[in-house]
């Protein structure tokens, strides 16, 4: 998989403004889905799959490559987020300052 990845997206391309930002500061969007993690936004640039230790974490390396993809074809971070969010509508999504999304990692 590694390899194919390269090869299709070069990675001086993939990593020039091709991924989704990942500070978690100030005001965003985030959803808690136990089997992959806390997706979150700042539906500027910022989009990640936060850690959470119970987590499918094969699952959630799937959507984290996902992610990448997603970014490199273009998709803003709201749509991708919005996309995600509705693929997992059982999870409620929060708004608020995004220090609170509540991942199980070292950010805050």
């Amino acid at each position: 998989m590694s390899n194919k990845f390269l090869i299709d997206y070069p990675l001086n391309d993939v990593t020039v403004g091709r991924r989704f930002g990942g500070v978690p500061e100030g005001m965003g969007r985030w959803q808690r889905i136990p089997h992959l993690g806390v997706l979150w936004t700042d539906d500027k640039e910022a989009l990640q799959l936060g850690w959470l230790d119970d987590a499918d974490q094969d699952a959630a390396n799937a959507l984290a490559r996902r992610m990448v993809l997603m970014a490199v074809d273009g998709m803003t971070a709201t749509a991708a987020f919005d996309l995600i969010a509705r693929e997992n509508r059982t999870y409620m999504i929060m708004h608020g300052d995004l220090a609170d999304r509540g991942e199980d990692n070292f950010w805050n």
